[in-house]
């Protein structure tokens, strides 16, 4: 437990509840204010939902408290995120030193503040220990056409459903700079995890994982796969479906495929009801 993270969570303006799971976090927080407790966990400690600790989280990575950072087993499955204290944000961690006679305090930082120097704690947070992620495979990044694309601008990027407008900026942020294919992975890995339930909240914080592992070369698409060949077959059937709405009414159907024979046989049928109904 890192006392000063517990005081610097105690010193912040916030209502009780958030007040609480900070420094609850503080807590678990190593020197440099970093932890890695499960929601379940917190919401245990603070005696509160599971829903109500997520949202909180979020609440206070928007005020600039902490920074949230997805964490991932050596098979790419989901594990509880990492915390970040950003013990230079807020207010001061330390207190004035109490000074008996009214003599005025000394000018020197008090013990307590030697641990904490402004701008240490993102450093150290990229070198914090991740042992789960030292079993991570290495593998090259995703290479070659997009699934449903070719290669140039990703202005033509799919997102997930779900993403409003806003979030949809903040994606085309993250994915500056990568080739449109892989974008487009990532989005359909995502889409996939957000249509298994494996996303509660923070999409984006999702991605921003993707895309870090992306960078460091060891993303390997898994639900993106079936993502990109559910919408290629959606594709496929729409556009044998305006095919099939823009060519004349003909005994049979002028493409191979089942699909096109079901709905050629459907168009005939209400063609021949419509005659009889003349």
């Amino acid at each position: 437990m890192s006392i000063e993270a517990v005081r610097w969570g105690l010193r912040q303006k916030l209502p009780p509840t958030p007040k609480l799971v900070l420094v609850a976090l503080g807590e678990s927080a190593d020197e440099q204010g970093v932890c890695w407790p499960s929601v379940p966990t917190l919401a245990r400690r603070c005696s509160l939902s599971v829903r109500t600790v997520q949202r909180i989280l979020q609440d206070l990575e928007a005020r600039g408290l902490i920074r949230i950072e997805p964490r991932y087993r050596a098979d790419g499955s989901r594990t509880s995120n990492r915390y970040i204290l950003l013990l230079d944000k807020g207010d001061p961690v330390s207190e004035r030193p109490v000074v008996p006679d009214g003599a005025l305090p000394p000018r020197r930082p008090s013990a307590g503040d030697t641990p904490v120097t402004p701008g240490t704690t993102r450093e150290p947070s990229r070198k914090s220990p991740r042992p789960q992620r030292q079993a991570c495979r290495t593998v090259a990044p995703v290479a070659g056409p997009a699934p449903d694309r070719g290669g140039g601008q990703a202005s033509g990027l799919v997102f997930p459903k779900g993403l409003s407008e806003a979030e949809r900026s903040s994606a085309r942020r993250q994915l500056a700079g990568f080739p449109e294919a892989l974008a487009q992975q990532l989005l359909d890995e995502l889409a996939g995890r957000m249509a298994a339930g494996a996303i509660q909240v923070a999409p984006l914080a999702y991605l921003r994982g993707l895309v870090r592992r992306a960078r460091q070369g060891r993303f390997t698409p898994e639900l993106a796969l079936r993502v990109s060949d559910q919408r290629r077959r959606r594709q496929q059937a729409e556009a044998a479906l305006r095919r099939v709405e823009a060519a004349p009414v003909t005994t049979q159907p002028a493409v191979d495929s089942p699909l096109v024979v079901r709905l050629e046989a459907i168009r005939r049928r209400s063609s021949r009801g419509k005659g009889r109904g003349r």
